[in-house]
């Protein structure tokens, strides 16, 4: 889990683990 990451950042990891079937959540 990375914590602290820029907003772009993690929608680019969130939309990397989607292809893959991951769900993920953003807080």
């Amino acid at each position: 889990i990375k914590e602290k990451v820029s907003k772009e950042e993690a929608e680019s990891l969130k939309s990397k683990l989607e292809e893959v079937g991951a769900e993920v959540e953003i807080k």
